[in-house]
């Protein structure tokens, strides 16, 4: 038993979500001994089952629901927004630690939902979700003429050339592959930060990868924790075809694997060759976080079977990763990164809610204090080769909308919503974070590493970090920029 506080939370939520919700019986179909009716009372037996070896696990009592009584539609509401139920839940966030984040319990319960909801697709009345587990990631090259919200996305016959520079943005996108939601969703994110063309469409190709709305929500969030429980090595078969399928030319010539991802033919490059392939920029929001940790290693599995442990790992540490809203999740890293987050210099309550599920010790060590004026805090993982840059998130934060007037931005979650780095805060006259974020983007993207990804643009404001930033050590300690 380990006394999970997100329990708690998520026992109550399904007491006032799905028990205490009233239930509207469908006499005809109650009247009908069907298999439809049996199928039906196996998947809701099968997750009520599921919700109650969590419970009792985390030291919390059972509930108990009549699978005949059972309002569906309730119940698949629950299944999809338990990470909005814990989001919302900042006492149990406040007493969080990562045994208790990555528990296998907590992973198994995401794991029932996602096929709770796919096994109700199609079988509720007026229902429109229908999912599908284990799918693919959508891919597209993005070719950004004028802004993200006309870009053109293509993923016909994709080829990525490697001796291009190539970024690769990871979303935790669950939308339809449609140029219309493309576009929607990813100028709602991503804003003007790929618009300046000097950089993005020229040095450098653009790609984007997401998961199609088929995918369940708790799958995401399983694979996330999962990732974060089994950094090393872990990887599903979905990573391994997307790196099959896109990436496989970036580590050798002709390679052929088997069903067990063994290398049964192919040709090495030589080491320099290979560690310039391997100068790929990715840029990934919240769970894409993850999704990006699993292509790596899943690159690095194949990898490791044509060259040495030293040329591999001196070649996957060229990778850079650029991430929002997703802490590093080792002290030793494979690859190279700054990772932005944004909290309250007084967070009591207020904790930006994924990191801290995700991350929680980490998230305590790094996040900005109060105790300083600089505009964020600096932490230096111990690969000193991963930078966290935590930002001061102003209380008044707001940004112009459409008409240029000033407005809050809707579902700030606490710094977690990724508009708060690609959007101007109205309220600022420097827009430090908006700035920094696009220094290091493009920095990055045109093959800059280490600490000159932080360097000043010629068109840009920002100075080295050493000019601006209050930097400290995991324990507290404040000094100039040096590992851990």
């Amino acid at each position: 038993m380990n006394n999970n506080p997100l329990a708690v939370a998520i026992r109550n939520a399904f007491i006032k979500n799905v028990l205490e919700k009233p239930f509207v019986e469908n006499k005809e179909e109650a009247a009908q001994n069907t298999i439809k009716n049996i199928l039906k009372n196996k998947r809701i037996c099968l997750f009520e089952q599921a919700i109650n070896r969590f419970l009792i696990a985390s030291g919390q009592p059972p509930v108990q629901m009549s699978s005949q009584f059972a309002d569906e539609k309730n119940l698949l509401t629950f299944s999809l927004q338990l990470s909005g139920y814990i989001r919302d839940a900042q006492k149990a966030l406040d007493k969080l630690s990562s045994i208790h984040a990555c528990n296998p319990a907590l992973i198994n319960l995401y794991r029932a939902a996602a096929k709770y909801s796919a096994d109700c697709s199609g079988q509720i009345k007026d229902s429109k979700y229908v999912f599908r587990e284990h799918c693919d990631y959508q891919f597209w090259k993005i070719n950004n003429h004028d802004t993200l919200s006309n870009a053109q996305f293509i993923n016909d016959n994709l080829h990525i050339d490697p001796k291009r520079r190539n970024l690769i943005v990871s979303m935790p996108f669950h939308i339809q592959g449609s140029q219309e939601e493309l576009q929607k969703w990813s100028s709602k994110f991503l804003n003007d930060t790929l618009d300046n063309k000097n950089v993005f469409g020229s040095q450098v190709d653009v790609y984007l990868a997401h998961f199609p709305i088929e995918q369940p929500r708790g799958e995401k969030f399983a694979l996330s924790l999962e990732t974060i429980r089994n950094p090393q090595t872990y990887f599903e078969d979905v990573d391994m075809r997307f790196v099959q399928k896109y990436l496989l030319h970036f580590i050798g010539k002709d390679i052929r694997l088997d069903k067990q991802n063994r290398i049964i033919s192919g040709t090495p490059y030589n080491a320099e060759v290979f560690k310039k392939n391997c100068q790929l920029t990715f840029l990934d929001y919240c769970a894409g976080g993850a999704h990006v940790h699993r292509w790596i290693n899943a690159f690095s599995h194949i990898a490791s079977q044509l060259y040495d442990r030293n040329t591999t790992n001196d070649a996957l540490k060229n990778m850079f990763v650029i991430s929002y809203a997703f802490l590093p999740i080792q002290k030793e890293s494979k690859y190279s990164g700054a990772h932005f987050m944004s909290s309250f210099a007084d967070d009591k309550m207020r904790k930006e809610p994924f990191i801290k599920m995700f991350n929680p010790e980490l998230y305590e060590q790094s996040k900005y204090h109060h105790n300083t004026n600089a505009p964020a805090k600096i932490t230096i993982m111990p690969d000193n080769r991963n930078y966290i840059i935590a930002l001061n998130l102003p209380e008044d934060f707001a940004v112009y909308d459409e008409h240029n007037q000033k407005q809050a931005l809707p579902d700030l979650e606490n710094g977690h919503h990724m508009a708060v780095i690609t959007r101007r805060n109205a309220n600022s006259i420097t827009n430090y974070p908006y700035k920094q974020f696009i220094t290091v983007l493009e920095n990055a993207s045109i093959g800059y590493r280490g600490l000159n990804v932080f360097n000043k643009r010629p068109q840009g404001q920002i100075c080295h970090p050493m000019e601006t930033m209050a930097v400290f050590t995991l324990h507290g300690q404040q000094k100039q920029i040096s590992p851990l």
